[in-house]
């Protein structure tokens, strides 16, 4: 259970957007890093992703990237300035200024906040809120007007500009309830295994297949599942679960590297 002291910090993230008045994604980061007192948005040679310093009057923060330069937060956030990593560290950033109180003009920790070691893993679930709120994605689910399948998570991770695991992660926690009998996971090619990375696991599946968790081992989960597609550009078939019922599965490689795979998993 989440500690009291962060009751609501999620539905703060989620509601941010609404208030600045966004209709369609994607959410301008700019215009929220404003509205959060961010003072000065500079990219460096560093080795944390992102970093967030309290100054007078409200906040500096810090995204890494090959090349030093200064961002004007105060225009629109121009296509294509951050790339989706950065974004979502910038998200994460901002996310961190819930626990600050401005005092005497200078930014303050909250209490012992700062020090508490689920407070990155917080601000990461807070980050997915600020780039993609509750009522945009349900927007957009509606729009499709068709169950949700590995085609409509890469339109949501394209329109949002989000990665596609903020995506699925996203969809798992806003449809939730979604009666489809139908999953898409993404999962990580290993030395000597899979491993599921993220997932949205419609409800009408669990009569059939246990619901996993993430990074577990897919070949454990579904042991009948073909192992073709781990050697093919796209993929597509059918197996038997150990229930005895057919699913159909598709696949295709993400990635330079090669070695993540958009697995998606229906109902025969």
């Amino acid at each position: 259970m989440r500690p009291a002291k962060y009751w609501g910090t999620e539905n703060w993230a989620d509601v941010l957007p609404a208030v600045l008045g966004f209709k369609r994604p994607p959410v301008d980061l700019y215009a929220i890093a404003r509205h959060r007192h961010i003072l000065k948005l500079c990219f460096r040679f560093m080795i944390p992703r992102g970093l967030m310093l309290p100054v007078e009057g409200g906040f500096e923060i810090y995204l890494r990237d090959q090349e030093k330069k200064d961002a004007n937060v105060s225009d629109r956030e121009p296509v294509d300035a951050l790339t989706v990593r950065q974004r979502f560290s910038l998200a994460h950033e901002i996310a961190h200024t819930r626990f600050y109180r401005l005092e005497d003009g200078v930014s303050r920790p909250k209490a012992t906040v700062s020090a508490d070691p689920t407070l990155e893993s917080l601000c990461d679930q807070m980050a997915g809120c600020i780039l993609v709120p509750t009522y945009l994605l349900k927007q957009h689910v509606r729009e499709y007007g068709k169950e949700i399948d590995a085609t409509f998570v890469r339109t949501v991770a394209r329109d949002f500009r989000i990665s596609m695991e903020v995506a699925l992660e996203r969809l798992r926690v806003v449809e939730a309830g979604n009666a489809a009998a139908r999953c898409i996971l993404l999962v990580r090619k290993l030395r000597n295994d899979v491993e599921i990375q993220s997932i949205y696991f419609g409800s009408g599946l669990l009569p059939l297949l246990t619901r996993p968790e993430r990074n577990t081992s897919l070949t454990d989960w579904l042991p009948n599942l073909p192992k073709r597609f781990l050697s093919r550009k796209e993929d597509s078939g059918s197996f038997t679960t150990a229930k005895g019922r057919l699913m159909e599965f598709k696949s295709s490689h993400m990635g330079e590297a090669d070695d993540r795979i958009l697995l998606e998993m229906k109902a025969s």
